[in-house]
């Protein structure tokens, strides 16, 4: 065996081990961007439930949204600053979920639940007309404009027709 030979046999060897690297490292990132997904997936739903255990606890979360949401005015002060405070955790929650779906983190499948509820809520008269104008800028223009060019979802009714409801074969 002469030198060349040897020196391209090592060339070739050396080749596999980069091509083996590559492949190694493309499986890595594969992995690792289903788990990223995964993890956002999971952590989406863990903060809507911690938004959620105080209206599990006590009904007078529900109640406030169901008034605030509708009309604004027809919730008391109280009702008013409980609203508050769960519309900028939720509104805060879905802008992180916008951004986490226009890059891919989130799939599609996964935010078509969430922005028919984004949208159900921001389009309630107490949020459009009062709520929204007065902490609109508390968010991202990207999601203001998101927001705007939105239309109320068909297919939820409001939270006083959810509540209030009482099937007939029950």
């Amino acid at each position: 065996m002469n030198l060349q030979v040897i020196v391209a046999l090592a060339q070739i060897v050396s080749a596999l081990a980069v091509l083996l690297t590559l492949v190694v490292l493309i499986i890595s990132i594969r992995q690792n961007t289903r788990s990223q997904k995964a993890l956002v997936v999971d952590s989406l739903a863990a903060a809507i439930t911690s938004i959620n255990v105080p209206a599990m606890e006590s009904p007078v979360l529900g109640s406030a949204l169901s008034k605030a949401t509708a009309d604004w005015s027809s919730a008391s002060r109280e009702e008013r600053i409980i609203a508050h405070f769960f519309l900028f955790s939720f509104f805060k929650l879905l802008e992180n979920a916008w951004y986490q779906q226009k890059t891919g983190v989130l799939d599609q499948a996964q935010w078509v639940g969430w922005e028919k509820l984004l949208r159900k809520y921001y389009h309630g008269n107490g949020v459009r007309r009062v709520w929204w104008p007065a902490r609109q800028h508390g968010y991202s223009p990207e999601f203001q404009k998101f927001l705007s060019e939105t239309k109320p979802p068909d297919e939820l009714g409001s939270l006083n027709e959810l509540f209030d409801h009482v099937p007939d074969d029950i």
